[in-house]
């Protein structure tokens, strides 16, 4: 079979079959129609402290339980994929579910992880939510964060958000190239505090750069104003009718993950549609 060409050649799905996962799967699926990507349905079994002994016997026990759960997903997937020569499998393994699903993405060489993520705050959020916010701080590729609120997921308008970080233009460029197949409306969007001829003049130079490198005629830049990043790009969304929300993050050290919070923080776990996190190298 000919290499594809596609921005996404290979998705990498962590279940843990709640229905989040299976939402974040047709989300895949969605994706995999138009560029033919390949999809592996990936499970990390984490098994609690216990005693040797206790260890292989719970170890079994959960595998059992796990494998069938695991085949219904590829199933579902092949489902919603029928009559298309796409790949679909599954991976079982045993670990920790952040290590194991960032592991799993460098060593596969994936282009995406696309995985389920709840809306919730505070202390909730602390303690249900950090496997989705682990892998967006360490993963080595984009992670699409969906959500359980949206049944469709509108692909055709896409909000890039833009502090005018270096790796934003390289980010575009891959953006573009996904929005080229999936025939989408790309809107760059930039929240400042106040107006000024400085904001403006940024604005006009990044889009003039972006204009000139990436080559994507349905692409449109605006300014929002707000004293609060995340409310702006909230505004945003609305006034665009978004169903993406793309993202750019450097790399965290765990324990600034664990302590801090930052814009993606919140807009993964605030927006009622899919957020889309590309790494850039800090």
């Amino acid at each position: 079979m000919a290499k594809r060409s596609s921005v996404v050649q290979k998705i990498l799905v962590p279940t843990d079959f709640t229905e989040k996962s299976v939402q974040a799967l047709k989300i895949a699926c969605e994706l995999a129609r138009v560029t033919r990507a390949e999809i592996t349905v990936f499970h990390a079994l984490d098994l609690p402290y216990s005693t040797e002994l206790r260890k292989d016997k719970l170890r079994n026990e959960l595998e059992k339980s796990a494998r069938p759960a695991l085949k219904e997903q590829v199933k579902l997937a092949k489902a919603e994929l029928a009559r298309l020569k796409v790949r679909i499998e599954s991976r079982l393994v045993i670990g920790n579910p952040i290590q194991a699903i960032v592991k799993e993405a460098a060593e596969g060489r994936y282009d995406l992880i696309c995985m389920g993520n709840r809306i919730s705050s505070g202390l909730r959020r602390f303690v249900f939510d950090s496997i989705t916010n682990g892998v967006i701080d360490l993963a080595p590729c984009p992670v699409l964060a969906t959500t359980n609120k949206v049944k469709e997921v509108n692909l055709k308008s896409m909000v890039f958000g833009t502090d005018f970080r270096e790796g934003d233009l390289n980010i575009l460029l891959r953006i573009s190239r996904l929005a080229r197949e999936l025939k989408s409306h790309i809107n760059v969007v930039h929240v400042c505090k106040k107006k000024s001829f400085e904001e403006e003049l940024k604005m006009a130079g990044f889009a003039s750069l972006a204009n000139s490198s990436v080559a994507y005629n349905d692409m449109a830049f605006h300014q929002f104003v707000d004293s609060d990043v995340d409310d702006g790009i909230e505004a945003a969304i609305k006034a665009m009718n978004a169903g993406l929300i793309i993202l750019s993050r450097e790399h965290r050290s765990f324990l600034d993950a664990l302590f801090g919070s930052d814009v993606i923080d919140d807009m993964v776990y605030k927006a009622e549609i899919p957020v889309l996190v590309f790494p850039i190298s800090g």
